[in-house]
């Protein structure tokens, strides 16, 4: 995903952001993402609880300032393993995953 994140693209993002049964840790790559709103940030809230719902571990991966401040403000970031790398990402999924 990346560029701008709206209402206009909620049900994308919707459908991509999904955890219907337990399974593999999940990596999303939102390092092109410059900015979402509040629609979108439900809709991470929801994934969130699916994946916890599912004991299935998610790591988000961030770049850009704006779009960190907002998930931050919007209390996600306690939500989420958030990565400045999508190697970071993974290696600290595939650390979990041994343990």
């Amino acid at each position: 995903m990346d560029g701008e994140l709206d209402l206009n693209r909620r049900a994308e993002i919707r459908e991509i952001l999904r955890v219907d049964a337990p399974g593999s840790p999940i990596l999303v790559d939102l390092s092109g993402v410059m900015y979402a709103d509040s629609t979108i940030l439900a809709e991470l809230l929801r994934f969130h609880k699916e994946a916890a719902e599912h004991a299935v571990p998610v790591a988000l991966v961030i770049v850009a300032r704006q779009f960190a401040r907002l998930v931050q403000y919007a209390g996600l970031a306690d939500a989420f393993s958030i990565f400045a790398s999508v190697d970071e990402a993974r290696e600290n999924l595939l650390m979990g995953r041994q343990r």
